[in-house]
């Protein structure tokens, strides 16, 4: 009978260990929902240093800017040039005869692995590029 009583504890021990174990899981990883978020971000910058790259080629090509983002998508290779998750389009604003503004809106802040370049806060953010002549 001491036995059996021993063995009881043993499973109760076992299984708050993996509880606990679960919980702290969660807990570093963070909540889904932030998961979720930061990867549509790093998706997004991702698009946004594809487009930009995209206006270089264009630049070096045709010696101005382009005037929209549509005629970027018939270069090879092109970028998304819609917010993965919103559908939205990115927008693009040239700003003088070398430089250009590229934005997006961001569900969290940029974390400190982010190139400095494109850090940014949650919420509408833009970049302001200038093109290398």
């Amino acid at each position: 009978m001491r036995l059996a009583g021993k063995g009881w504890i043993l499973a109760i021990a076992v299984s708050l260990l993996v509880a606990a174990a679960v919980v702290r899981g969660l807990v570093m990883i963070g909540p889904i929902d932030e998961q979720r978020s930061r990867k549509f971000d790093q998706r997004r910058l991702s698009d946004l240093q594809r487009i930009a790259s995209a206006v270089e080629l264009y630049y070096r090509t045709h010696d101005e800017l382009p005037d929209s983002l549509g005629v970027l998508e018939t270069l090879p290779g092109s970028a998304s040039l819609l917010d993965p998750e919103s559908g939205k389009p990115y927008t693009y604003r040239p700003v003088s005869a070398d430089s250009y503004e590229l934005c997006a809106v961001f569900a969290l802040e940029s974390d400190e692995s982010t190139a400095l370049r494109w850090s940014h806060k949650a919420g509408p953010a833009c970049f302001r590029l200038k093109v290398r002549r």
